[in-house]
């Protein structure tokens, strides 16, 4: 006993100063850690932002052209039938929505989900709008109505989505 008690001015000291550089060790370490995850993150939102904008843009020019204005004088051709308007609407709906699918990474959900909302509201003004016209008739009867249905419309989700895209751009960059 007397023998430890002797080295306790030897043993003290060295035990204090190994815990010192432990403490310090660690610290620098984690210190190190921080400032590289920092540096990871911020390389990576650098990366984010051409990818996100780009999304807003094509986002925007989808919901652009699934006005249905727009959409009609695209797919509607001359002597087209209301029963071939109908099917290439909806396909070309179907086909530009499933185009744009991967850019819901990349927005709110409230938008993502207003984008959904609109394109079945189209195809449900659309679906609505061809039971009233024959399926051998003009496809400019189908036109009009599908025209004049979306202009009676109170809340069209599409134009709901455009705003709320864009407000989501213009608070985030």
């Amino acid at each position: 006993m007397e023998y430890i008690i002797s080295h306790l001015d030897f043993i003290l000291p060295a035990v204090l100063v190994m815990m010192l550089a432990v403490y310090m060790l660690n610290k620098v370490l984690n210190h190190d850690h921080t400032r590289r995850v920092f540096e990871y993150k911020k390389s990576v939102a650098k990366e984010m932002v051409p990818l996100r904008m780009q999304a807003y843009e094509r986002l925007a020019l989808f919901l652009e052209r699934m006005q249905p204005s727009n959409l009609l004088l695209r797919v509607q051709k001359p002597n087209m039938k209301s029963s071939m308007l109908h099917a290439v609407l909806l396909k070309t709906i179907r086909s530009e929505f499933d185009h744009n699918m991967s850019q819901q990474v990349y927005v709110s959900d409230a938008v993502w989900q207003l984008i959904n909302q609109g394109k079945d509201q189209l195809i449900g003004v659309i679906n609505q709008n061809v039971t009233s016209v024959s399926p051998d008739s003009d496809a400019t009867e189908l036109g009009k109505l599908i025209i004049e249905a979306s202009l009676e419309q109170q809340k069209w989700f599409i134009d709901e989505a455009l705003s709320l895209l864009k407000e989501e751009l213009r608070k985030n960059y």
